[in-house]
């Protein structure tokens, strides 16, 4: 604290009172002391046991994870796999974080070392799926997409990103296909009602594609 601050202080004291600017310095100064605290812990992790280590990092990297601090979870996650910390967990978890900066590069890589170490780790089938209609890769859409719906329960948002995969690769048919099962999943889906639309419509079936887009306007008006 600096002089003045002392003084105020000694005058509140007196008082039997402290100001609330007063209160929220310390409050301020507490949190600090914490927070170095952590960062000093944090900083002797080579100090500690192997597995202790490996869980101090495993944790921060989850916390980072779940704060949005994409970054420093890649970094993390990195660290703990360059210590010797390998599963499928692990690697998914990069790969969605690696997604959420635009690394889709890296992403990717992760995602498979992520089914690569546990093939029914279904989730990483389903990003890659989406990470490939993203860079208009709609073949390999289609197959994680389409793997994935032989390995798990009917999945509307699984059904529906397959349709889309089969629409980019003007694949009518199983694209119609798709989205009807979609909208069987989730009979009020506006969205899949568009789609189905588009796919009649690219496959010349006008009047549904109009009866498509009629109920998707009434969905709306709902």
């Amino acid at each position: 604290m600096t002089t003045q601050t002392k003084t105020v202080a000694e005058e509140a004291r007196k008082n039997g009172h402290m100001p609330m600017g007063l209160k929220l310095e310390a409050s301020i100064l507490k949190l600090k002391k914490v927070l170095d605290n952590v960062v000093d812990a944090y900083s002797r992790t080579t100090n500690l046991q192997p597995r202790e280590a490996e869980d101090l990092v495993s944790r921060k990297a989850v916390q980072y994870l779940e704060r949005g601090q994409y970054g420093k979870a890649v970094d993390e996650f990195n660290r703990l796999i360059a210590m010797g910390k390998e599963d499928a967990d692990i690697y998914y978890r990069l790969g969605f974080a690696c997604e959420r900066l635009n690394m889709d590069e890296e992403a990717e890589k992760a995602y498979k070392k992520s089914i690569e170490m546990d093939k029914e780790r279904t989730e990483a089938y389903y990003r890659l799926g989406l990470l490939a209609i993203k860079n208009d890769d709609a073949k390999q859409a289609v197959k994680f997409l389409g793997a994935l719906s032989t390995k798990k329960a009917a999945d509307f948002e699984v059904t529906y990103q397959l349709g889309v995969a089969y629409d980019k690769m003007k694949d009518s048919k199983n694209a119609i296909d798709a989205f009807k099962k979609a909208i069987e999943l989730e009979p009020k889906s506006t969205k899949a009602f568009k789609r189905l639309g588009y796919a009649y419509d690219a496959s010349g079936e006008h009047e549904k594609a109009v009866e498509c887009f009629k109920k998707a306007m009434e969905l709306e008006e709902l």
